[in-house]
């Protein structure tokens, strides 16, 4: 089989030509973490990744909830696998952090517990955030 052979994504054989013609853009999907710090914290964390990598790559989303800056929190980027990792950044104005870092190792049922900060650190305060999938609703 020669070098300049290539098919789609069904097994049929195209041109190179049409094979660049069918390159298929980075895939998506949506997942919905909540995080909860105790009775008062609860934030809804929506991200799109590319679920043809592993670790997933984080690719954007938004944070809502009583995170200050609600509803303008977006999600920057990070991965989901067996750690969490999530970068944002806030726009509540002068009295709210600029960003925020969420991290954690995964637990069953389907969770991630770590720590979270604020404009640079990732530890300043616990959390549990569950996991599931489609968009937040």
């Amino acid at each position: 089989m020669s070098d300049k052979t290539r098919h789609d994504a069904a097994g049929k054989l195209v041109t190179p030509e049409e094979a660049l013609k069918l390159a298929v853009p980075t895939a998506s999907a949506s997942a919905c973490l909540t995080l909860y710090n105790g009775p008062s914290v609860k934030w809804q964390i929506s991200v799109t990744f590319n679920p043809n990598t592993y670790p997933f790559f984080i690719t954007g989303g938004s944070i809502k909830g009583t995170i200050c800056g609600s509803p303008k929190g977006v999600v920057t980027g990070g991965t989901i696998g067996p750690n969490l990792l999530i970068h944002g950044n806030l726009d509540g104005g002068g009295g709210c952090a600029s960003t925020v870092t969420i991290v954690g190792h995964y637990q069953d049922p389907s969770s991630y517990a770590g720590t979270y900060g604020f404009d640079g650190s990732s530890t300043e305060f616990s959390h549990t955030t569950l996991y599931c999938c489609g968009p937040c609703s």
